[in-house]
């Protein structure tokens, strides 16, 4: 039986139609250098560890481990993942490598902005972690009950996202068509999902679960460039792998166990 979104998809759309409108603003007007500077100085009224932290949760492994706790209680949300994860890596990574633009660190001087962890100068467009924070936001947004926990997941991702500028990695016109093409590829994951009932079947739940759980495991051996991430990256892993254990695992292997004694 399908798995019906309990929020539906038209906030995310219109919430990504309002960030391509403002890139395309940006782009026309050619304020995309000075809007950096400014996220990028007001960032500096808090604290860098913040900023690294709210990186970390940008990061495709962090995402991986949040979306299998979610979907230790929401199954679907497996196949949602890895559907998600397979389109979302060919468009981010296929932009990077065609397009190849600047970061804010090859263009200007380093001693006029903000740099938190690795200086990254190549790559720039779209940003891959605003597309994370947000596909993420996206996914657990349409598999939530409560519209409060949705609108609270939301502005965890647009944080995340916003933090790219603020760690001096990513140009807001990055950011804005990274996190806008996010939020629509996480509709169009549930909507593949719930159309192509093959992708429903417990034998790609399974193996999606096991590919998440391999990567929540590895999160907690990371190393992402940025300081003051280990604890929180530590912690997600462990969560992510002990629920996974306790929800998905340990019942599987008795379930084998129970049709191995029965046979």
């Amino acid at each position: 039986m399908t798995q019906q979104p309990t929020l539906g998809s038209t906030p995310l759309l219109t919430l990504a139609a309002l960030m391509l409108s403002a890139a395309l603003w940006l782009w026309l007007s050619n304020a995309n250098q000075a809007l950096f500077l400014q996220w990028n100085h007001a960032g500096g009224m808090l604290p860098d560890w913040l900023w690294a932290n709210l990186t970390l949760v940008a990061d495709t492994l962090f995402a991986v481990a949040v979306l299998l706790i979610a979907a230790c209680y929401r199954p679907l949300l497996l196949t949602q993942s890895l559907v998600l994860l397979i389109l979302g890596a060919v468009f981010v990574h296929f932009f990077k490598s065609t397009l190849d633009v600047a970061r804010p660190a090859a263009v200007l001087s380093h001693d006029s902005f903000t740099i938190i962890g690795s200086v990254l100068k190549g790559h720039s467009f779209p940003s891959g972690h605003s597309f994370t924070a947000l596909s993420c936001a996206g996914l657990l947004w349409l598999n939530s009950k409560r519209l409060s926990v949705g609108l609270l997941i939301l502005l965890l991702g647009l944080s995340a996202a916003l933090s790219r500028a603020m760690v001096g990695a990513h140009w807001p016109l990055d950011i804005l068509v990274g996190g806008a093409f996010g939020l629509l590829f996480a509709s169009l994951s549930v909507t593949l999902v719930n159309r192509l009932h093959w992708l429903q079947a417990h034998g790609w739940k399974l193996f999606s679960a096991l590919l998440l759980t391999l990567a929540s495991g590895y999160l907690a051996f990371h190393e992402d460039g940025y300081p003051f991430t280990d604890p929180l990256a530590i912690t997600a892993s462990l969560g992510a792998v002990i629920t996974a254990l306790v929800k998905i695992w340990l019942p599987f292997v008795r379930l084998l166990r129970q049709q191995n004694a029965g046979s």
